[in-house]
């Protein structure tokens, strides 16, 4: 007499299983660490299906078009896919870290999702769906630490303008 079942349905459950503790054990616990960018860099989480996802494609133009402005934000931009490479600005980024931010930030697969990170490390904006890049650029711009960076260039450029 057996005392657990062996059939195929059992087998495979006990297989998957065991391939989801195996993956789950693979990936680092914690995920990417994103403190070395804290009080340095604005990310922008961009999370699609594949590269030829509409609203990325979209959002990549208006992000390469407008080079300055993003440099001006302090802004990094991650472009995490579930199909292909993903990158962190404009270096390949590893797939354990791609998977560790989906996880983190919730980004429901299938989905194009964008999240603006504050410099502070906080959550500024979650999008599901097409977001313009001049709305992220105006909401960045209301953000206190944004308003000092803008006065503070303001003001080194009105000092050299009186010499």
């Amino acid at each position: 007499m057996t005392i657990f079942p062996t059939t195929i349905w059992h087998r495979t459950a006990l297989g998957l299983l065991a391939f989801s503790l195996a993956i789950a054990t693979a990936l680092p616990a914690r995920g990417m660490d994103l403190t070395p960018y804290r009080w340095k860099s604005r990310l922008l989480l961009i999370f699609a299906p594949n590269a030829a996802d509409p609203d990325l494609v979209v959002l990549e133009d208006k992000l390469s078009a407008r080079p300055a402005e993003v440099q001006d934000r302090d802004m990094l931009v991650f472009r995490i896919l579930e199909e292909g490479t993903s990158r962190r600005g404009d270096e390949p980024l590893a797939l354990n870290d791609a998977v560790s931010l989906r996880r983190r930030y919730k980004a429901k697969p299938g989905r194009f999702t964008v999240i603006l990170i504050g410099k502070d490390g906080g959550v500024k904006l979650v999008r599901e769906g097409h977001v313009a890049l001049q709305e992220i650029f105006d909401l960045i711009d209301t953000m206190p630490m944004r308003r000092q960076e803008m006065r503070e260039k303001n003001a080194a450029r009105d000092g050299l303008n009186r010499v």
